[in-house]
């Protein structure tokens, strides 16, 4: 039985803190000052803190088993708030060959015959984050022929960074089954030579899933691990809350399981994915019907947070839907949508009748449209603002979407390294890239913006996040994607992104993202003032603890 004491478990001194003390209607108003307190003090017990003031004003709840950390010199923040990523999927990728951020084809081609030099004949070899567009010898995709010749006796696939794209050699094709006769998926694309054979690349989930479906399984104790892993990297960040998407019925078994056995380190917010993987448009409205749970269900560190479609692809494979403007490098061609007008209408009416949150990956202007004209729908049924539905990307923003994502309250969840590091810029036309993705716009518009990684496409660290947003900085081309300033933001509008903002989407902004009495103790500490100093800082300043609940879970 454990015994309980009248005074903090856990006492801050004397650091300097941003509270972030800020409602969201606040920040959609214009509002981004809030308390910053010097020679501060924070208190924690049980779980929440209990006070916040000055070092002297918290003092007194300092007792014999009171732990007390002195941040003299350093500054502490709320914990931050990941809104958009996957993380159980990169938990699972760090068990494999990691190529993210490696610009040479060769290099990838050769770590392969590496493993497969090591690996039993039969062995399955698994690979993730390539990105072709900051190869520096070639450009030219992977194929199959590529990996047959480096790995002739194992079957090896590749998953592109922006996990829409698969490289896989001919025996693990043969293995999910896939000829050149094999009819294309919906919404999907199984790659041809120009002689009909398959090349080894796949598009988009319809044709990615089998393959995923046919790999291994994971055994119970190796999704624990993943957990376990990804929860090490994301606290070591300073990230304490994930909204972890695409998640299919085991992933969310393996967490509720980590949950039991205290392995899980990070508050996890599960979003239920309405995908054609899983089923047709029939299937998935059944499903929303079948679930007996919804939005909110679940405990302060694993809850149920909403529906997830993907109405669209990407802009680098030309899957997102356009309309206002063709492709820049394909004249006249626009792309599509996965659902209709018609089905995403119904799926995110009937989920609205049901009391689920919805957010929509949507990439494309065409696909945004279509989101907006369902939600407009869905408020007619419910208001769509309690429920707070959101687009995941908003890649390309159009003025004449702004007010109705003002009316019913549609937030958006970007990603700003992925702006930084995709490569996409010479895809766009200019206007386009100069507003893509733009957390400026939006802070100036009234409509919440929530930072986010969206890894495994991009590392999942929110300092690298908040530095692309302040600079907007286009890391393979070295360009400023902004018109003047107007896609950026300042240092505190880029921490309210990664904090309370991110917080709006899992309903949890009346408990985290601000250090203010009652919330969760989830607190960030650093050694120097990043805020107001050198920008250049960002890339490389980490945290020196980070604290889940009042509890320290990563010390530098």
């Amino acid at each position: 039985m454990n015994t309980w004491y009248p005074e903090a478990d856990l006492v801050i001194q004397h650091a300097k803190i941003y509270t972030v003390a800020l409602t969201c209607d606040e920040v959609k108003a214009g509002k981004t000052d809030f308390p910053i307190i010097e020679n501060g003090g924070v208190a924690a017990k049980d779980g929440k803190i209990i006070a916040v003031g000055t070092a002297d004003e918290v003092a007194p709840l300092i007792g014999e088993h009171t732990q007390v950390i002195d941040a003299t010199g350093k500054i502490l923040t709320p914990g931050f708030v990941e809104c958009h990523m996957h993380a159980k999927w990169t938990g699972e990728n760090l068990l494999n060959l990691d190529f993210m951020g490696v610009k040479s084809r060769q290099a990838i081609l050769d770590a392969i015959a590496e493993k497969a030099a090591q690996a039993e004949p039969g062995e399955w070899i698994e690979g993730d984050g390539w990105n072709e567009l900051i190869w520096e010898d070639s450009q030219e995709l992977i194929t199959r022929r590529d990996l047959d010749a480096v790995a002739p006796n194992n079957p090896v696939f590749l998953l592109h960074m922006t996990v829409h794209t698969i490289a896989a050699n001919s025996l693990a094709l043969e293995a999910v089954g896939y000829t050149k006769d094999t009819p294309q998926p919906e919404g999907a694309e199984i790659g041809h030579y120009d002689d009909g054979e398959l090349n080894g690349l796949l598009w988009e989930n319809g044709a990615l899933q089998p393959m995923l479906k046919t790999k291994p399984a994971l055994t119970d104790e190796q999704h624990l691990q993943s957990i376990e892993l990804i929860g090490q990297k994301l606290n070591a960040f300073g990230i304490t809350s994930v909204i972890d998407a695409n998640l299919n019925y085991k992933q969310m078994h393996m967490y509720n399981e980590a949950h039991r056995q205290k392995r899980l380190s990070y508050r996890a917010n599960l979003m239920f994915y309405l995908d054609p993987q899983f089923g047709s448009f029939e299937d998935n409205l059944r499903r929303l019907d079948e679930m007996d749970c919804v939005t909110g269900f679940g405990d302060e560190m694993l809850k149920l947070n909403g529906c997830k479609v993907t109405l669209d692809g990407i802009t680098a494979a030309f899957t997102a839907a356009m309309s206002r403007r063709e492709y820049r490098q394909r004249p006249g061609f626009y792309g599509d949508t996965i659902y209709s007008q018609e089905e995403i209408d119904a799926l995110v009416c009937k989920a609205t009748e049901l009391g689920w949150q919805f957010g929509i990956h949507t990439i494309g202007d065409a696909s945004e449209d279509r989101a907006l004209h369902a939600f407009q729908e869905a408020n007619k049924i419910r208001p769509v603002k309690e429920l707070r539905h959101y687009l995941i990307h908003y890649q390309l923003p159009y003025e004449d979407q702004w007010p109705i994502m003002r009316e019913l309250g549609v937030g958006v969840c970007l990603q700003p390294t992925i702006v930084a590091q995709m490569g996409e810029e010479p895809l766009f036309w200019p206007e386009q890239a100069e507003r893509f993705q733009s957390p400026g716009l939006m802070f100036r518009e009234g409509i919440l913006a929530g930072g986010s990684s969206d890894s495994p496409v991009v590392t999942p660290n929110p300092m690298l996040g908040m530095y692309y947003a302040i600079t907007r900085l286009d890391e393979t081309t070295g360009k400023i994607l902004s018109k003047g300033d107007e896609s950026k933001v300042t240092p505190i509008q880029a921490l309210i992104m990664y904090t309370k903002n991110a917080a709006f989407f899992s309903h949890d902004d009346d408990k985290m993202g601000s250090v203010e009495v009652g919330n969760f103790a989830d607190l960030c500490l650093f050694d120097e003032d990043f805020i107001t100093g050198d920008v250049e800082r960002y890339r490389t300043v980490t945290p020196e603890k980070t604290i889940l609940g009042g509890t320290v879970v990563y010390e530098r």
